[in-house]
Order: C-alpha cells, then sequence, then structure tokens
C-alpha cells in the first residue's frame, strides 16, 4: 500500500468516531532524557490496566490519529498536534490502541494491545438460617407531622390525593427494581409532582424534615425512603378524613 494510500486509510479510521465522555485534565510524566527520532518513534503507553483506570498514552508527529478497537466511550485525545490519549474501560478484555503518526511526509502506525483486568470476584458469605424479619415501612410519628402540616395549611382534598399517589407510586416503583438508587428516588419524585400545584407552607414543612434526617444520616438508604416515603402518603391520606 502506497503511503498515499495508507494516510487515507488511517484518517479515515481516525475520524469515524471519537467519542469524548470523559471530563479530563491529565498530566502524563515522562522520563527527562526519552526523545522521539522521527516518524519511527514508538509511542508510549502501558500494556495493562484495571476496570475503570484511566490509561495515558503519548505519540509525536505533525498529525497524530488515535483509535481504539474494541471501542470505548470514555477516550479523549488532546494537544497541539492531537499527541495525547487517555482512555479508561468498562469491561475486562484485550483492547488495541492505534496510533497514526504522520511526519515529513511519512506515515506510521504502532499499536499496544491493553490488557483489562476487572475487579475482584467478591466472596459470597452464605448466613446461618434465621427467622424473618419483618421490616417496618411506616413510621408513625411522621405520619402523624404529615397529616398535622396538611391540615395547619388547610391543604385540599385532591392535592392530597394526588401527592399520595404520587409518593406510593415512587415506593411501587422501588419495589419493582425500576429504581436504585435515593438520586433516582428523588428525581422521580420532583417529575411526578412538577405538575401539582403544591402548598408552600406543606413543601416547606416536608423539605425541612427531610433535609433533617439526610443531615444526621437517617436518610441515606433505599429502605430509609422506602418507609419516609411510604408514611408521607399514609398522612396525607389520613388528612383528607
Amino acid at each position: 500500500m502506497s503511503s498515499k494510500s495508507l494516510l487515507g486509510f488511517c484518517i479515515m479510521l481516525a475520524f469515524i468516531a471519537m467519542p469524548i465522555a470523559l471530563v479530563l485534565n491529565p498530566v502524563l510524566n515522562l522520563e527527562e532524557n526519552h526523545e522521539f527520532i522521527g516518524y519511527n518513534a514508538e509511542f508510549i503507553g502501558q500494556d495493562s490496566a484495571e476496570v475503570g483506570e484511566l490509561v495515558r498514552f503519548l505519540a509525536e508527529g505533525e498529525i497524530v490519529r488515535w483509535e481504539c478497537l474494541p471501542k470505548s466511550p470514555d477516550s479523549e485525545s488532546y494537544g497541539l498536534n492531537n499527541e495525547n490519549y487517555v482512555i479508561s474501560f468498562r469491561k475486562p478484555g484485550i483492547y488495541t490502541v492505534i496510533a497514526s503518526i504522520y511526519t515529513e511526509g511519512d506515515l506510521s502506525i504502532h499499536t499496544q494491545a491493553v490488557t483489562v483486568e476487572g475487579p475482584p470476584v467478591p466472596v459470597v458469605v452464605v448466613p446461618d438460617p434465621v427467622d424473618p424479619v419483618v421490616i417496618v415501612k411506616i413510621d408513625q410519628e411522621l405520619v402523624g407531622k404529615v397529616e398535622g402540616w396538611a391540615r395547619k395549611y388547610k391543604v385540599d382534598k385532591d392535592t392530597c390525593l394526588s401527592l399520595s399517589s404520587n409518593f406510593a407510586m415512587v415506593v411501587k416503583l422501588i419495589e419493582a427494581e425500576e429504581l436504585i438508587t435515593p438520586g433516582q428516588i428523588i428525581n422521580k419524585t420532583a417529575t411526578l409532582n412538577s405538575d401539582l400545584k403544591l402548598s408552600e407552607g406543606l413543601m416547606s414543612e416536608l423539605q425541612a424534615y427531610l433535609t433533617s434526617q439526610s443531615d444526621i444520616g437517617s436518610l441515606k438508604t433505599v429502605p430509609e425512603h422506602v418507609i419516609v416515603w411510604n408514611s408521607i402518603a399514609k398522612g396525607l391520606r389520613n388528612a383528607i378524613n
């Protein structure tokens, strides 16, 4: 293959898709006595990594194009001549990083295989059989508080029903494992309630309560959110009667 054909192929390959999913500003530490010699210089980069580890490469040339096979969405190239390349891998396996270096009319293509290992396999401990534990899903004290706030601010029946239904719906989504993190729970609740005309007084009381529980570390897990969300829903239903 001629140099021009090879250059065209390289540039085409490099521009197919170079996704940038990381916002990074890494600094590559190099030995002071390392020098590149013409276009034949091998690029610098490691040959092994862990899943999620940031791997850095450096090549020198008038134009440098980078590619990784199989592709990884977490990569970025930067520098005056695009000479720096950083990448991380989400899955274990063997990846090939390709540097296409064009200098003084010559093109060289360098490859580096990177063996990526996954996280350690967790040790599964089988607990001794114990009697089933009944998990409490209602905080009666909070139920009373929510009912009192709704009555205090004279929240109308329809709003109480709609708001109660939204909190109960979030709990159902949690139990169906469609919401698996506290952040997802909060975002879904906000989305469901966004169309309601809510009492500022009631929402202020709820926000203050949730903030106080978060500050003391009592609202960090999904099960804790289930208890609070169930209690809010029940308190709102009680306020209707």
